[in-house]
């Protein structure tokens, strides 16, 4: 059979001899002569080891370098490690210095990188490698640290989970993979759009789906037949191909499976229609806005590659655990002589003593999950249950929970440690913040809950938006006047003050630390949206053989320089025909929204896109852009909920799609698949989704009864959708002008303290670099701040904090290699092992209530903490109630 047969597409293979050499090397058993001081290491305690062509004293420093804790201890390299050894065994010291230089240069400011290791290549790059000795210390340094960086990667993150290596031969694009692919996307879509709405969630992720894809592919490689059938142009379909399934075929199609479950935010535009607003929508409408909104993300993902994907620093830190997987599930037979569990088989254990062990906290002793012991103590203390309480309380408790759940609501165990230090920071500073809001009584704030997510009138009770409105569904003064302004409790008002200080400082402190990276993004753009008025370049960006990454030199865009990559017209046709079709939905189907808005949702995030993204890849932080769009269309569109709600969608979507397929793209960056056949199965995957999507939205309000009503039976009780409903009433009928003039008009100066604090740090950053710590981000810092918003409290920050310090900071130093096998490998199994367990839960003890009641599931119920009361009691005013009289609201 012709090789060229065994893919759906032929892969466009265009290296050098030099880099067709160099990159597909296989590093077996080799013997070498002593004539170089070479040394064939050899133990007593294994069979057989593959000898290294480098001296022994240069793989003793390698390991070092690599942060092995014992280098002295040869046994057991990984045959990654034993790559680089090979590959520095031909590296000149120039050569070397002149990498070490370009790392010295590249990795400034890097937070993902140590402070000692940056100076330790400051060190190295000022040495003379004309001077030294190939045997001397610091020339063994060198090439150690040059062979790091040219061959592998600086991170220790990314070197335990991605291969350096590239088998250019696997199969990536065959139809068991598309055909894999597409069973568990229509699952995942399907199951959970289904469970989106339940006040408990339960999603699929791509950690489970690799765990069944695994069996599934080695299943079909062994026993469906080898059949083909002639296609088109000499070209064939093959219904299997005789070679194993391969980790490129089972990343192309877990990466195919994580396009079917990203971010759909229209199914709450069309459950806050269709329940709350009791508007009848027609498929067509809800089909061809869904397709608008999820490719416009999709088209300024493409647009981002440049900027978040090729360079290394963008090291995505929540996605390495998806690789670490892959990386395990192959790993049997390179790890057979290794001493402890295989990382496969650590994998499938931690599967099994989650699903047994998530019983405890989930069912069996609720009091684990929701561990606010403190509250034991006094049960009915009221401040005690204020500042330690982990349901109304802001949950300073040193042992919140131990509940996988809970522990890893921030990705504890893959967060880099500076980044988690910093959101640390950021939920402290908030629990001060909202017990000094609500112990001062600001705005009458003790007449409400502390902390709570809800919205309240001037009784205490809380807001119901349909006593303000009109039959047209819009805001009738009247009403208004005689029932009562929207109230936050203190940690609401806090957290809205902190996503809206959150912007402008995003802006003024990215743009004064990043603004090279800035201004060369909005550069580029501009010329390649000038450039699509030229005809040749359609055809030259395909044809032309020079690639977008020949200016990137760590080595996965080296490898990746072999196939071809996408042309950035492709992703922008596909962004301007998700405009069009969206212009034409919202004209054609008369929802009173006008185009000028949309476009004005695609410029907020062109300004803040890039700086939010380069954001979560180096920091593994999100923001989005929800609060902005709102307020922004509040005041553009007064008196139009339905406009707004639309809008927003548009103006959020297109932040989380496009996190979620750059994240996909790097990927696939580091797994070498190629850009063109993930494209393909990209476009095809956002279809499936929006279809599958819709179908299971639309059956639910269909055939569950009493969906999105606080007393279902099943909890479908849609939180996510009432929260977008009383958004769409607050900033869209009511509008942020009465919020921010009348309620609340402290947060309209939280712009201005926003972008004060942001022009305060960067001017630190940029004028004093040198007391600036790499390791603190003020941005960060007030996401850690916005992770604060009610219910999630300190309780979800603080055990993922104690264990973000054991992974990232003791295991990692102290246990390197245990750390480097298992961390992100343990991640992966917890999180599949935690779906699993959640389902099992769900179907056979919660489905129905079978409620188990004793001390351990009732005590965290018992006292003030659950109850959430108010420090005052309105009914005992003079009025009844508090703030302005009626018919004198703001």
């Amino acid at each position: 059979m012709d090789k060229s047969e065994i893919h759906l597409e032929d892969q466009e293979v265009t290296p050098s001899d030099l880099e067709k050499n160099e990159d597909r090397m296989r590093i077996g058993t080799v013997d070498y002569s002593d004539d170089k001081k070479e040394t064939v290491i050899e133990t007593a305690s294994l069979e057989s080891i593959p000898s290294v062509k480098v001296s022994h004293p240069q793989l003793v420093i390698l390991l070092k370098k690599l942060g092995y804790e014992d280098p002295e201890d040869v046994t057991e390299i990984p045959p990654e490690v034993e790559y680089v050894a090979d590959k520095i065994s031909s590296m000149s010291l120039q050569e070397a210095s002149d990498v070490v230089k370009m790392g010295v240069k590249y990795h400034k400011d890097d937070p993902n990188l140590s402070w000692e290791e940056y100076h330790e290549y400051e060190k190295l790059a000022a040495l003379d490698p004309s001077t030294l000795n190939a045997d001397e210390q610091d020339a063994l340094n060198l090439l150690a640290v040059a062979g790091i960086l040219n061959f592998h990667s600086p991170y220790k993150a990314v070197r335990a989970c991605v291969d350096p290596r590239d088998d250019t031969e696997a199969p990536v694009e065959t139809f068991r993979s598309y055909v894999l692919a597409l069973i568990w996307g229509v699952i995942g879509a399907g199951f959970n759009e289904f469970f989106a709405h339940r006040l408990l969630t339960i999603a699929i992720n791509t950690a489970m789906v690799q765990l069944l894809l695994f069996p599934m592919g080695n299943l079909w490689a062994k026993y469906v037949p080898c059949w083909s059938f002639p296609v088109w142009k000499g070209r064939r379909f093959h219904l299997n191909i005789p070679v194993p399934w391969s980790p490129k075929e089972q990343m192309f199609a877990t990466l195919l499976f994580a396009i079917s479950v990203s971010a759909f935010y229209m199914d709450s535009v069309i459950l806050t229609i269709k329940m709350y607003y009791k508007e009848s929508i027609n498929f067509g409408y809800q089909f061809w806005i869904s397709v608008a909104v999820q490719y416009l993300g999709f088209g300024f993902a493409g647009c981002l590659r440049r900027f978040v994907i090729y360079p290394s620093r963008a090291i995505w830190p929540t996605q390495l655990q998806t690789m670490a997987l892959n990386k395990a599930l192959f790993s049997r037979s390179e790890e057979k002589n290794t001493r402890g569990f295989t990382s496969q088989t650590f994998f499938f254990l931690c599967i099994i003593f989650i699903f047994f062990y998530q019983w405890v906290p989930s069912y069996l002793f609720q009091a684990l999950s929701t561990f606010n012991w403190m509250t034991w103590i006094k049960p009915d203390n009221f401040d005690l249950a204020m500042v330690t309480g982990s349901m109304s309380g802001v949950g300073i408790n040193p042992i919140a929970s131990f509940d996988w759940n809970v522990i890893n609501m921030y990705s504890c165990i893959v967060t880099p440690l500076f980044s988690y230090s910093n959101q640390m920071l950021g939920g402290i500073i908030a629990a001060v913040c909202v017990i000094a809001i609500f112990y001062s009584n600001q705005y009458d704030c003790q007449y409400l809950p502390m902390f709570s997510n809800s919205l309240f009138t001037n009784t205490g009770e809380e807001y119901d938006v349909t006593q303000i409105l009109n039959k047209e569904n819009k805001v009738d003064l009247h009403k208004y006047q005689q029932y009562s302004p929207p109230y936050y409790s203190a940690g609401n008002f806090f957290c809205y003050g902190a996503f809206i200080a959150s912007y402008p400082m995003l802006f003024v402190y990215s743009f004064m630390t990043q603004w090279g990276v800035l201004k060369g993004a909005f550069r580029d753009w501009g010329h390649a949206i000038w450039a699509l008025t030229r005809k040749e370049t359609w055809l030259d960006s395909w044809r032309n053989d020079s690639h977008v990454l020949d200016q990137f030199h760590d080595p996965h865009s080296r490898m990746m320089r072999r196939y071809k990559e996408v042309p950035e017209w492709w992703y922008y046709l596909v962004l301007v025909i998700s405009v069009v079709i969206g212009i034409a939905t919202i004209e054609g189907y008369h929802t009173e929204t006008p185009v000028w808005s949309l476009f004005m949702a695609i410029g907020i995030n062109a300004v803040f896109l890039i700086p939010i993204t380069i954001l979560e890849a180096t920091t593994a932080v999100q923001m989005g852009l929800n609060v902005l769009v709102e307020i922004i269309m509040g005041y553009a569109l007064p008196g139009k909920p339905h406009a707004l709600m639309i809008i927003k969608a548009f103006g959020y979507n297109i932040d989380g799609q496009a996190d979620s397929y750059v994240g996909n793209l790097k990927l696939g960056h580091y797994a070498k698949i190629p850009p063109v056949a993930l494209f393909r199965g990209q476009m095809f995957m956002v279809l499936i989704q929006v279809l599958v999507s819709l179908g299971v939205l639309n059956w639910s309000i269909s055939n569950i009864s009493d969906y999105c009503k606080p007393d279902q039976a099943s909890n479908f009780t849609c939180p996510d959708a009432t929260t977008y409903y009383n958004s769409s009433v607050l900033w869209g009928a009511i509008g942020p002008k009465r919020i921010f003039e009348g309620v609340y008009p402290i947060l309209k100066w939280c712009w201005l303290m926003g972008a004060l604090i942001g022009l305060g740090f960067g001017a630190w950053k940029v004028f004093a670099p040198r007391f600036f710590p790499t390791w603190f981000n003020p941005l960060v810092v007030v996401g850690g701040m916005i992770n604060m918003a009610p219910p999630y409290n300190l309780t979800y920050m603080t055990p993922g904090a104690i264990a973000n310090v054991f992974s990232q900071f003791y295991m990692r130093r102290y246990k390197f290699r245990l750390w480097q096998k298992y961390n992100y490998v343990l991640s992966a199994g917890f999180s599949s092992g935690l779906v699993i367990s959640s389902i099992i839960i769900f179907f056979s003890v919660q489905y129905k209530e079978k409620d188990l009641s004793w001390w351990g599931n009732n005590v965290i119920n018992a006292g003030i903490d659950a109850a959430g009361p108010a420090k005052r009691n309105i009914s005992a005013t003079p009025r009844g109630f508090f703030g302005p009289d009626f018919g004198h609201f703001p």
